[in-house]
């Protein structure tokens, strides 16, 4: 007797779990992980943006005191390797008066236009020995002499025809140092009419001061004309002291022609 057949077992197949799809990471989302709302590791951390605290009280105060004490350890002494010494300069106005001062800008009339001969104040200065008045000029900044003399009376000092804040006048100028000095156009522009109205006016007035000493003599003239005199003298001496000895020759000659 055969053996039955046995029966055949059902096969049962496993049931595999499927692993959901992973989502898309978002890049900008606010819910995204590693976005700026996630929490992920290696994403966005606003801290590493964050300033850094300032210094506390207690640390500025740290730093001051430091800062003091390398001052004070500081105690070296630069000795100079010239010393100059303070000189005093002489201006040439020390016993002058100042009668009037005002910024202005002086021009000669030199080759048919006017040229400029600075910028700096003008004065009228008075002697106070000899009282004689002359007006001087410097510029601002170098201090040289633009413009020197004495204030003559009977000079002709007039508004610019261009402009209400100029005067314009001849004088005699001596400030070019060892040129003689001649007599040339000269105008002075200052800032305001007002000031160029109080200018002549004080001019004027320096004009009218100055008459008593018309036909003066001043000491300097009188020593240059004694010197003068004296040299001349001198020479008159010599010339005939000359003429003398070549008589006496001329006549000795003669005598030993006749003997």
């Amino acid at each position: 007797m055969s053996d039955p057949i046995p029966a055949e077992t059902p096969v049962v197949e496993e049931k595999k779990e499927e692993t959901p799809p992973a989502p898309p990471a978002a890049v900008f989302g606010f819910g995204a992980v590693g976005g700026f709302g996630g929490a992920a590791s290696g994403g966005f951390d606003p801290t590493a943006f964050a300033s850094v605290p300032k210094a506390t009280a207690d640390t500025a105060g740290d730093d001051a005191a430091d800062a003091a004490a390398a001052e004070a350890e500081c105690k070296a002494e630069f000795v100079p390797l010239v010393k100059l010494e303070h000189v005093a300069v002489a201006s040439g106005e020390e016993n002058e008066d100042v009668l009037f001062e005002a910024k202005s800008k002086s021009y000669r009339f030199i080759e048919g236009e006017w040229k400029e001969r600075g910028l700096g104040p003008v004065k009228l200065l008075k002697h106070k020995t000899s009282g004689k008045i002359r007006l001087l000029m410097r510029r601002e900044k170098t201090l040289k002499v633009c413009a020197n003399f004495h204030v003559i009376p009977g000079t002709k000092i007039e508004e610019h025809a261009g402009s209400e804040k100029a005067r314009v006048m001849v004088v005699v100028d001596c400030s070019d140092g060892d040129v003689r000095p001649t007599m040339v156009n000269m105008c002075c522009k200052f800032g305001s009419a007002e000031k160029a109205e109080l200018f002549q006016s004080e001019f004027e007035k320096a004009m009218e001061h100055m008459k008593q000493f018309e036909g003066e003599v001043s000491e300097e003239k009188k020593e240059e004309d004694a010197a003068a005199d004296a040299l001349a003298e001198s020479f008159a001496v010599k010339a005939d002291t000359k003429e003398t000895e070549t008589t006496a020759e001329t006549a000795e000659t003669e005598t030993k022609e006749e003997a």
